[in-house]
């Protein structure tokens, strides 16, 4: 760069800090709710004593969301900035994921306490892996007197035994807590245990994964006496007719049950819910018409504004059932008057390799499956094949895309794609755009294909992820040097079946995708701190063979 040109950069970035430094405090305090802590940091600290004042002494708001962020950049947060603005801080969301590992023991290394957190109202703890950092959190929770809102996800743990009691107990004992999102996954345990303390501060409880009995549920409702959304898994029972007794304040209900008994107890268990606002109801191996739903609303739930509804039934062991006919059957009943013109409720029904599903209509529901309805029926006037198609967002097989090629649909809404080269020509008019893509999967990769696959690339203006997979015979294909996507973040060559030597490292890291990459996962031999160094990576997963 020119000295000419140098300086008029240098003064392009004078004037704009000037520009902000001639707004009201108010107005920079308003624009800083904007950005999230990191980004708030980066952008505006240090460019002068002024706007380091307002960062430091007068803003009040931090929010930091660390999921995905670089190690560097979470030392630096950490270390330099967090001392400083720990009472400001009201939001704060941590991940150990595979690009972000133990960054909760590492955070923790840093600010060994929560006690300076004192305006904290909001903490995400995603896949977590240790039951001592769990603890670790919780136990530091106690300082948080203004926590409402709290987001568990832990997908597995590497002890043998946690304590499940303890840490529900400790939740239920913070005396603020009014949202409660608890996603526990634990290898041969129980997902969730009931509490044995009574929150009269809980009213959002969100339990995907913690399979309840009706019976459970009942004495959950005892423990959270001020409910009001509530979402959890059913356990099927063998207790049957459970009258559900729920807090008069419950509105919000959202279950999936897997018993295929569910037909004969729903009566009794919804004829206490007549407050109920929402109902959100997936039933796996049942089918209830729309005649038995409509007595159930108009008996039970007067006050019922919003219905969402799944259902799906197998008959894989009745060859002889008339699909189609039951297919005609199940919609039928949700064409009266009630579901038409008083409520406006519409459901679409269709059949799938011997399954049948019916569901409302409504933007709650995408299939994230390879599906291609064999009969389908809607109630909507508006609906047809090509809106179903709509509403397929991720695309994992590699044959499907052959299904659709002699179908006159398009797709537009994908968010994940599977391809195996070479590409078939006809996916440039299945597909009316990439926009969304995030996720693109590619197999059978070779040189031959570069082109046509760099014209997919190119059309993906939001891919984030990229896994390429080659026959593992074959050499390396070098074209995957030459490929080019600005929005590529994460690189995974785990599918090329290929170890990677120093001089091809060296020619990946000055590759357009290996320069912006951050995470990376590759073969490689004993290159793993070399690699580092040339690369800017969040984080690298290394498979020595």
């Amino acid at each position: 760069m020119s000295t000419t040109s140098l300086y008029r950069t240098r003064n392009k970035e004078e004037t704009n800090v000037t520009i902000l430094e001639h707004l009201p405090n108010e107005i920079l305090l308003i624009l800083f709710e904007y950005f999230n802590g990191i980004d708030l940091l980066q952008t505006f600290y240090d460019l002068n004593s002024h706007l380091n004042l307002l960062l430091y002494k007068q803003f009040q708001l931090y929010c930091f969301n660390f999921k995905s962020i670089s190690k560097c950049t979470f030392d630096l947060i950490c270390q330099q900035h967090l001392p400083f603005i720990a009472n400001k801080v009201i939001s704060l969301a941590f991940s150990d994921y595979r690009d972000t590992p133990k960054q909760m023991s590492l955070f923790f290394s840093y600010i060994p306490s929560l006690h300076r957190f004192t305006q904290l109202q909001s903490l995400t703890l995603s896949n977590i892996h240790s039951y001592d950092t769990v603890v670790q959190f919780l136990n530091e929770c106690h300082y948080l007197y203004n926590l409402i809102h709290l987001t568990f996800y832990f997908y597995s743990f590497l002890t043998s035994s946690v304590d499940l009691q303890l840490i529900i107990d400790k939740i239920w004992s913070l005396p603020k807590l009014t949202y409660c999102h608890f996603d526990v996954r634990i290898e041969r345990q129980p997902n969730f245990c009931l509490p044995t303390i009574i929150s009269s501060s809980l009213k959002y409880l969100y339990l995907p994964h913690s399979k309840l009995q009706w019976n459970q549920v009942n004495r959950l409702f005892h423990y959270v006496p001020e409910l009001k959304h509530l979402s959890i898994l059913n356990e099927p029972s063998v207790v049957d007719n459970y009258i559900l007794l729920p807090p008069p304040g419950l509105i919000k209900l959202n279950f999936y049950c897997p018993d295929k008994s569910i037909i004969s107890k729903l009566d009794i268990l919804l004829q206490n819910m007549s407050n109920l606002y929402y109902l959100h109801i997936r039933l796996k191996h049942s089918l209830i018409n729309g005649y038995k739903w409509e007595q159930i609303i108009r008996i039970h739930l007067p006050k019922l504004k919003i219905f969402r509804l799944r259902m799906n039934k197998a008959f894989f062991n009745n060859p002889n059932i008339q699909l189609q006919r039951q297919v005609d059957k199940l919609i039928n009943s949700f064409r009266s008057s009630f579901w038409i013109n008083e409520r406006q409720w519409f459901f679409r029904c269709f059949t799938w390799k011997k399954i049948i599903v019916l569901h409302s209509l409504c933007s709650t529901y995408n299939y994230h499956g390879c599906i291609t309805p064999d009969f389908w029926q809607s109630t909507s006037p508006h609906d047809n094949q090509q809106q179903f198609h709509n509403e397929i967002t991720s695309i994992d097989s590699e044959t499907f895309l052959n299904e659709l090629v002699s179908l006159n649909i398009c797709l537009s809404n994908i968010d994940h794609l599977t391809i195996k080269l070479p590409i078939n020509e006809k996916i440039w008019s299945i597909f009316s755009n990439f926009n969304r893509l995030h996720s693109l999967t590619v197999l059978s990769h070779t040189d031959t294909f570069q082109f046509e696959l760099q014209i997919l690339l190119d059309r993906a203006p939001h891919l984030r992820i990229l896994r390429l997979g080659q026959d593992g015979s074959l050499p390396l294909h070098l074209s995957l040097f030459n490929y080019r996507n600005t929005s590529v973040r994460e690189l995974n060559l785990i599918g090329c079946d290929y170890c990677f030597n120093e001089e091809e490292c060296i020619l990946f890291s000055h590759s357009s995708l290996g320069v912006q990459c951050e995470v990376l996962f590759i073969e490689v031999n004993n290159l793993l701190q070399q690699l580092k160094d040339r690369l800017s990576l969040t984080y690298v997963i290394i498979y020595n063979p």
